[in-house]
């Protein structure tokens, strides 16, 4: 019964196809483009002004770090806007300051809650402690800054381990989070 109804099923199929190749052999094939890359163009620009967003970028990262250590937390961007973003801690002067270092770009600038500064030098205190944590039970899976506002922590209970983070650093505003060991990738 089945290969009867498999047969029904094809039948149209095989029908079809001595049709569709006399059809195909009378008409010749349009050509057909290459197929495109996937290789990107390095000099093609994907979101329009995004060197201008980018360089802006790195001139008030280079400018506002050292000027306004406790106040610059750090930037980022926003390319479909076309908007360079600065968190920083509100500060006299700041904004204006960094508005005149790039006047043909957007700025909007984000509150913070901590200056760059801080943040680095508390990720550095957590990463002496890596040993300690280790023979504690507990395995750091990295830790990096969220901009202006925590020091991140990955580990793999977070809520197991979260109140332990706090009570050893109480006056740093951490995030701890569920974190993965590193897989490093092979080139084969």
């Amino acid at each position: 019964m089945r290969r009867r109804i498999t047969m029904l099923l094809a039948l149209p199929l095989l029908l079809a196809l001595p049709a569709a190749c006399t059809t195909a052999s009378a008409s010749p094939a349009p050509p057909q483009p290459p197929p495109p890359s996937n290789t990107p163009d390095p000099g093609q620009s994907y979101w329009p002004g995004q060197e201008d967003v980018s360089d802006a970028a790195t001139t008030v990262e280079d400018a506002s770090a050292p000027r306004w250590p406790d106040a610059y937390a750090g930037v980022s961007v926003d390319l479909p806007a076309r908007t360079l973003l600065v968190h920083r801690i509100p500060t006299p002067g700041l904004d204006a300051a960094v508005r005149a270092m790039v006047p043909a770009v957007t700025v909007r600038f984000v509150d913070a809650k901590h200056s760059a500064r801080t943040l680095d030098t508390w990720v550095e205190q957590v990463r002496a402690d890596e040993s300690s944590w280790r023979r504690r039970g507990i395995t750091l899976y990295g830790t990096s800054t969220t901009i202006g506002e925590c020091v991140d922590i990955e580990v793999e209970h977070p809520q197991r381990d979260a109140a332990k983070f706090t009570a050893r650093y109480p006056r740093m505003t951490l995030c701890v989070q569920q974190g993965y060991p590193a897989v490093p990738l092979t080139a084969n």
